[in-house]
């Protein structure tokens, strides 16, 4: 009798735990966005793309245009909204390449501080937006001023790059360690930024269209000088 209620009473295997979820990829909507629309970036001789001081100008303005494109937050680069304020708005949807212009880059002080205020101008005219039957481009130029100022990193050392291999976006803060203010540049002079942003921006004369139909999408252009890649000190 006791033999069999013993082989009668089934034995409890161990509770086996899920397998943990992968945390989800926080780059997925750059590196989706980067598909669709790149960033160029010229500057006169001398000035250093991947300077600190021209990386937080890049992240900060290759943002914006990321946001206004898409409205998705996960387009904005690491740190962007503790250096500025997300300014919710519906999407704008293009595609293509948009250029930056470095025009002037100036050591100056401000409120007794040392600072640097940098000129860019963004240029449009190798995007289009998606319509029913097609593709419109616009001829559209942005000028925009910043002015830069150095504060105590919060995340201690700077972090390790790989200058040799290179992403679309950052995948670090470079906003760390920096304060920066839009600000309008009021000298309208012939040879100061923005007339130079609306006047003398390369691939731009008074033939361009301000509106043209395209029968394609713009091409989607390498990215330049794109972003190093984070080295894992860790690893």
């Amino acid at each position: 009798m006791g033999a069999t209620l013993a082989a009668t009473i089934p034995v409890c295997a161990p509770q086996v735990a899920p397998p943990p979820q992968p945390e989800p990829d926080r780059f997925a909507a750059l590196e989706s966005d980067a598909k669709v629309m790149s960033h160029r970036w010229t500057a006169p001789t001398g000035i250093d793309l991947d300077s600190p001081e021209i990386q937080v100008v890049r992240g900060y303005i290759e943002s914006e245009n990321n946001y206004d494109r898409t409205a998705d937050p996960s387009t904005l680069y690491p740190g962007y909204t503790d250096v500025a304020h997300v300014q919710k708005s519906p999407p704008t949807p293009r595609t293509g390449t948009i250029n930056h212009h470095i025009l002037q880059v100036e050591p100056t002080t401000h409120l007794g501080r040392p600072t640097t205020e940098l000129h860019v101008c963004d240029v449009h005219t190798q995007t289009a937006m998606p319509t029913t039957d097609g593709w419109t481009r616009m001829e559209r130029r942005f000028y925009m001023s910043l002015r830069l100022q150095q504060i105590e990193r919060a995340a201690g050392d700077p972090p390790t790059l790989d200058y040799e291999h290179r992403l679309p976006y950052p995948t670090w803060n470079v906003f760390d360690g920096w304060e920066i203010e839009l600000f309008t540049d009021k000298r309208m002079g012939e040879n100061d930024p923005w007339r130079v942003c609306m006047s003398r921006i390369p691939g731009i004369t008074p033939d361009t269209p301000v509106k043209e139909r395209l029968p394609a999408a713009p091409v989607v252009e390498p990215f330049y000088p794109g972003w190093p890649i984070l080295v894992d000190d860790n690893g």
